[in-house]
């Protein structure tokens, strides 16, 4: 058993860039942190803040090896703050909820019912409408036929852009914009007027739902929320997606913290209705055509543009670490509007490199900020900042993750 005074905290997934964001911050906040990953070439393994690291499997790749790990570390250090990064890691820890409990760990996660709701788009936006929010227009096929049926009609219809997307899972995969203009979009139209090729969309994706699409130019925001373990809203945080990759629709890029008083309002009503616990990133998308922002879904796990929050003063992962100790805060809801943050490595760089040169800023004015604006930089952490290009460059010759670059 470890002997120390500082709190610990243990940071799954630490591959990613919100990990080492929440590695960083806990550190700076007096945490002891464990990072958890499944290679030496996760990143969060090499920040200064990092005392311990945990070698393990990803609940994403093998559940049972990875809970077995988790628990082998927990029963050797009592008391541990969770904070779980990814979805199969959050679903995880949800289903082992009693278990963890009983070993004196300490996490803040939705209820599982409520957890099941935002992981499935469709059931997100009943909740929604029954509360009277404003969604996309949205039809939820119960079955592959249907789905085929319903998809090949609006293609060959051409009356009306349409996105179809995975009623589970998140970033670009799965996503599928229908009656686009231009070459390549008609070299896809053709194969989106054969049932099969929805049917086989669905078998591999598993389960969809079809949306009128929102103009591209409509902009995405986000409401970052956390709820402490009596289900009141502890802090909120508004930003506004500048770039993105893939630039057809992804992960931001490049963002700014904004201030969103009717969105924000309604995503913790949202969140209320699901009586919610814990981290939660509600996505909107302004409508062009007549301003109103539109419902997207409810990503239920910490969001990759966590650093951006962190910096414009919202500081989630200590925050959720201090309430999952229940201590009691008072809500955090303060932050100036304008601060941006891009996420470059390799995000910001292969969105400029992919961009048509008509719609690309000047290289000089990429360039403008760096590297203080980069998430990746922090003078207090060089080791993080060179693992992040160290370990991005040993993952790019790994075929696993290509799909993350594509």
């Amino acid at each position: 058993m470890m002997h120390t005074h500082r709190p610990q905290a243990l940071v799954t997934d630490g591959l990613w860039r919100k990990s080492l964001s929440a590695v960083r911050s806990l550190g700076k906040s007096g945490f002891d942190v464990t990072v958890m990953g499944d290679s030496w070439f996760t990143t969060g393994f090499w920040s200064r803040y990092a005392k311990r690291r945990l070698l393990a499997p990803l609940a994403s790749h093998s559940p049972e090896e990875f809970g077995r790990s988790l628990l082998n570390f927990l029963e050797k250090n009592p008391g541990v703050i969770i904070l779980p990064m990814e979805d199969a890691t959050l679903g995880w820890v949800s289903k082992n909820r009693g278990a963890l409990e009983k070993m004196g760990s300490r996490f803040l996660v939705p209820p599982e019912e409520s957890l099941n709701i935002a992981q499935d788009k469709a059931q997100t936006l009943a909740v929604a409408e029954g509360l009277n929010l404003p969604c996309p227009r949205t039809w939820r096929p119960e079955n592959a036929q249907q789905f085929a049926d319903l998809a090949t009609q609006l293609a060959a219809s051409k009356d009306l852009n349409f996105v179809v997307k995975p009623r589970s899972g998140c970033g670009s995969a799965g996503v599928v914009y229908g009656n686009e203009t231009g070459p390549a979009a008609q070299s896809q139209f053709w194969r989106q007027l054969l049932p099969q090729y929805w049917i086989e969309h669905w078998d591999r994706f598993g389960p969809m739902l079809v949306q009128e699409r929102i103009p591209a130019e409509g902009r995405g925001q986000g409401v970052s929320l956390l709820f402490d373990s009596r289900a009141e809203c502890i802090a909120a945080f508004a930003h506004e997606r500048i770039e993105q990759y893939p630039n057809s629709g992804g992960p931001s890029t490049d963002r700014m913290s904004i201030h969103a008083q009717e969105i924000t309002e309604w995503s913790i009503a949202l969140l209320k209705k699901l009586k919610w616990k814990g981290i939660g990133m509600v996505e909107w998308k302004l409508d062009p055509r007549d301003g109103t922002p539109r419902l997207m879904e409810i990503n239920p796990r910490f969001w990759g543009s966590l650093e951006l929050a962190v910096r414009a003063g919202i500081d989630f992962p200590a925050l959720y670490a201090r309430a999952a100790a229940e201590e009691k805060l008072e809500p955090r809801v303060q932050y100036p509007a304008g601060v941006r943050c891009r996420w470059m490595i390799p995000g910001e760089l292969l969105r400029y490199v992919s961009q048509s040169r008509g719609k690309r800023e000047s290289l000089v004015r990429f360039v403008r900020g760096l590297p203080a604006s980069a998430e990746e930089w922090d003078l207090r952490d060089l080791r993080g900042f060179f693992a992040v290009v160290l370990c991005t460059a040993a993952y790019a010759f790994n075929p696993k993750y290509w799909k993350y670059l594509r």
